[in-house]
């Protein structure tokens, strides 16, 4: 394909400006693009490919994986409890830890009405991660009865500890 360019401008920006810069080019030159091909001498099914492509999601995934394991701390071999109560007491001291500071930047009492506000901000942020997971695993073909139910189960735990907290506190 041939393509014929005359003049272009770009635009930049600098420091929160919108900035014209001029790029003189000559009066007419042309680019020049191929289109290359690749063709295989062993034939790959459909099926054998989506194996592929699922082989690799659960590669990039391991690695995320241990890479929260390292960060965690937690020991390679060492066995996690992923239990739904389990899972879902990991992620509710994680986001519980932050009422304080939230509370600070927000103006809130540690009371009632303040840790509700905290709650629905926090309990909105889970959802959506749940949500995304979840479309995660239904991308990967991984989300079956069995899972819905332990992430269903996860979700309400948390959702007990945040009525908890709103209720009793932090104590």
């Amino acid at each position: 394909m041939v393509q014929n360019v005359n003049a272009a401008a770009l635009d930049l920006p600098v420091s929160g400006k919108l900035v014209q810069r001029q790029t003189t080019l000559p009066q007419s030159f042309s680019i020049q693009s191929r289109t290359d091909s690749v063709s295989f001498s062993a034939k790959v099914s459909t099926g054998d490919a989506q194996n592929i492509v699922v082989d690799r999601a659960f590669e990039q995934l391991r690695a995320v994986v241990e890479e929260a394991r390292a960060e965690l701390g937690i020991p390679e071999g060492e066995t996690v409890d992923l239990s739904p109560e389990a899972t879902g007491d990991r992620i509710a001291d994680f986001a519980l830890n932050f009422f304080t500071q939230y509370a600070e930047n927000n103006g809130l009492a540690d009371d009632e009405e303040g840790r509700a506000q905290f709650a629905d901000f926090i309990g909105g942020a889970i959802n959506q991660g749940i949500e995304e997971a979840r479309g995660i695993l239904t991308a990967l073909n991984a989300l079956n009865p069995d899972v819905t139910q332990g992430i269903e189960s996860t979700a309400s735990h948390i959702q007990g500890r945040l009525d908890d907290f709103v209720t009793n506190g932090l104590g």
